[in-house]
């Protein structure tokens, strides 16, 4: 592999609840003469998937606790509610699983995932959106929907973006794999000139390319396509591959 292509795929419409968002990519790559190629991969939004699934929250309906409270006085610039929701994604009450540093705050995920403001983002005054409930499974939906529809047989990546308390801005990461390992494992020879094996998150490899074309939220590039990456295709693949739990 001495290179990739990384193609947006065009036009993809607004996605509203209760999409199809495999058939949504299969007519929308067809109108516009676009044609999937088997092992290409997939990276898509996690909040256009989140939007499809219907993940949003209104603040209106959510009662702040007084760890809620505690956590608003180290980050007064965060709505309290907004605050709570980000708690209850940890599913830890005692706020245990949350990482504050200075105006940053992050939450660990059930599943051993740590994304910044556990992945609650604001869509407006009172409403909030979630990650997908379970993003493996919403990755094999989209990949076999594209299979059934056009015989292809794709990986699927979806992505988020995370930010770091020591860097400025955001970067972009796995949180669900299908088709695609996420880690990809290469025989080395370590410094005393021992056979080793070296380990690479592949997945957020692929993540972060991909951002270079979709952009942030409102550039309407929900969806890319990295051509001539080099995988084994895995249909046992899974996000907690390459995790170190935190539970």
């Amino acid at each position: 592999m001495n290179s990739i292509e990384i193609i947006a795929i065009p036009d993809v419409p607004f996605i509203r609840l209760g999409d199809n968002i495999g058939q949504i990519l299969c007519d929308t790559a067809k109108a516009n003469g676009f044609e999937f190629i088997s092992g290409d991969v997939i990276c898509i939004a996690s909040k256009a998937i989140s939007m499809a699934e219907g993940r949003q929250v209104d603040l209106n309906t959510v009662n702040v606790s007084e760890v809620a409270l505690s956590i608003h006085k180290k980050i007064p610039r965060k709505d309290p509610r907004i605050l709570q929701v980000i708690i209850d994604q940890t599913e830890a009450p005692d706020g245990s699983r949350i990482d504050i540093d200075s105006n940053y705050i992050a939450g660990w995920l059930p599943n051993g995932i740590r994304l910044t403001s556990s992945g609650v983002d604001k869509l407006g005054p009172d409403e909030v959106i979630l990650i997908p409930e379970d993003s493996d499974r919403s990755a094999k939906n989209i990949s076999r929907t594209i299979r059934e529809v056009t015989g292809i047989q794709v990986g699927v990546i979806v992505t988020d973006s995370d930010g770091r308390e020591d860097k400025a801005g955001s970067n972009q990461i796995a949180i669900g794999v299908y088709g695609v390992p996420a880690l990809r494992k290469t025989e080395t020879t370590d410094s005393d000139g021992k056979p080793s094996i070296t380990e690479e998150t592949s997945c957020d490899l692929l993540a972060g390319s991909a951002a270079l074309i979709m952009g942030q939220r409102g550039t309407n590039k929900p969806a890319v396509v990295i051509r001539g990456y080099d995988y084994e295709f895995d249909q046992t693949s899974s996000i907690s591959d390459a995790l170190i739990l935190r539970i």
